[in-house]
């Protein structure tokens, strides 16, 4: 079996979201084909991603996909780039190498996780992720205490017993606070533990809430509300300031007693190194989409297990990358909880995939279908800038 082309889909932007997906399809001489997702729908810089893709995909054509160590060490080492890391490149890796691992699974008739050591779990807890932008088909920012409170009492409606909610991103009005850095203001930090609170009493106890910080807090404001919010019993609290300094993150720990997560803007197992031999992160949330891939979600999986930290895979994608993430922590004694995220619940995103994977009361069957189990609409042809790499 060889592979004889790669067809990249930059998805039109969601109305809703404003977020472009990144979609590839590797197809084989024998008419296995694999489906990937890069992971740089949001923020700027997807374009980026594209055009690694197709620059990375012309060394795939011709090989066997089976090689998927030789193949990610091919665009790991032999693209010059490779090993200066960043987001672009191993996104692209990820893209390429979640197809391959699809078309592997295809080709024997197994899902991917039996070829990643088998199921170690029978389904996974889930937690409704991103409830400041609504719990249901309407996206946009909450402002109101009393939608946090609304949103999350959705969550509970369909039964899921896990919650997060970035409570710092949006003033009342639901516009962006500008600036969450530094010694925070006393109108941020009530309005915050205002949101978590009433969160906390209208769930009650026994529902985990996970704060969402999406690296725009500082150690500095961090530790601040983090005091503010201990009472509370928080579950994780995510992302608290930049990832490019992980000696911060050590010194944050020592005086925040929640713990820790991160993982989406780290990048393979040489970006997790620090973070493991420093134990300043007890949960790590590696995006298959821009970790690199299965082949080394795995890998950095089974590091994180010798140092006891736990596992959730980022997801904020298609579902593409939700089959892909479902796959991969079936497979791993370290999962710790799944990440089903707001986007998930819109058309302009459940329009693009077959399989409408969707939990219920708040725990995820793990299909049993071949590869990744999941598998692109022609809404994907219809809505994407396509590009097509054969040579």
């Amino acid at each position: 079996m060889k592979i004889t082309q790669v067809e990249i889909f930059y998805v039109t932007t969601r109305p809703q979201s404003g977020q472009r997906p990144i979609l590839v399809k590797v197809s084989t001489d024998e008419g296995i084909y694999g489906i990937g997702e890069a992971g740089m729908a949001y923020g700027k810089g997807g374009s980026g991603a594209v055009g690694a893709i197709r620059d990375f995909s012309s060394l795939l054509i011709g090989q066997d996909p089976f090689a998927t160590e030789k193949i990610w060490e091919t665009l790991f080492k032999k693209t010059f780039w490779g090993q200066g890391g960043g987001t672009v490149i191993f996104t692209a890796i990820s893209a390429l190498d979640i197809a391959l691992w699809d078309i592997k699974g295809k080709a024997l008739g197994v899902p991917v996780y039996q070829l990643l050591g088998g199921k170690t779990h029978s389904s996974l807890r889930a937690y409704a992720s991103q409830l400041q932008l609504g719990w249901g088909s309407e996206r946009y920012a909450r402002g109101k205490t009393e939608d946090y409170v609304a949103e999350a009492q959705h969550a509970l409606d369909d039964g899921y017993d896990a919650i997060k909610v970035d409570v710092l991103s949006f003033d009342r009005e639901g516009k962006t606070i500008p600036r969450v850095e530094g010694p925070l203001p006393h109108w941020i930090i009530e309005l915050g533990e205002e949101r978590v609170q009433a969160i906390r009493e209208t769930i009650g106890p026994d529902v985990d809430i996970i704060i969402e910080n999406h690296g725009r807090t500082d150690i500095t404001s961090a530790i601040q509300f983090a005091r503010t919010i201990e009472k509370y019993n928080i579950y994780l609290y995510e992302e608290i300031n930049t990832p490019l300094n992980p000696s911060l993150l050590r010194i944050a720990k020592h005086d925040i007693h929640i713990p820790l997560a991160s993982g989406e803007r780290i990048y393979s197992r040489f970006g997790y190194l620090p973070y493991f031999t420093d134990r300043s992160l007890d949960v790590i949330q590696p995006d298959l989409g821009s970790c690199g891939g299965f082949s080394e979600f795995r890998k950095i999986a089974d590091m994180a297990h010798a140092y006891e930290i736990t596992v959730q895979a980022h997801v904020a994608g298609t579902g593409v990358a939700e089959a892909a993430a479902i796959q991969a922590e079936a497979s791993i004694p370290n999962f710790i909880i799944h990440e089903h995220h707001q986007k998930t619940l819109l058309k302009e995103y459940r329009e693009l995939v077959q399989y409408d994977y969707q939990p219920v009361n708040g725990q995820y069957a793990v299909p049993d279908l071949p590869g990744i189990g999941q598998d692109i609409t022609e809404e994907v042809y219809k809505q994407s800038d396509y590009f097509l790499v054969n040579s």
